[in-house]
């Protein structure tokens, strides 16, 4: 793994060869800002769900990992029989 001052000189270098007044204007009040806070505040994944809806995240998103989906034709279909009925 890259040393910490390693990864700031990769950081420092790709910022220094954006051109775009408006991509760093937003790399600068928006991105880093946010990121930074996120980074702060955050001690988990899911902090801000319930134990349920966690719990129901965490079973969605493994059936997700075994394939278990549908295609957005078949959600449709499904989602207008429902509508009807």
């Amino acid at each position: 793994m890259k040393s910490k001052e390693n990864l700031k000189k990769k950081l420092f270098e790709l910022i220094k060869n954006i051109d775009d007044e408006a991509l760093l204007k937003t790399l600068n009040e928006d991105i880093l800002p946010y990121i930074i806070q996120k980074h702060d505040t955050k001690t988990g994944e899911f902090d801000d769900l319930t134990r349920e809806q966690q719990k129901k995240l965490k079973a969605a998103i493994a059936e997700a990992d075994r394939g278990e989906t549908v295609s957005q034709r078949e959600f449709n279909k499904a989602l207008a029989h429902w509508i009807t009925s």
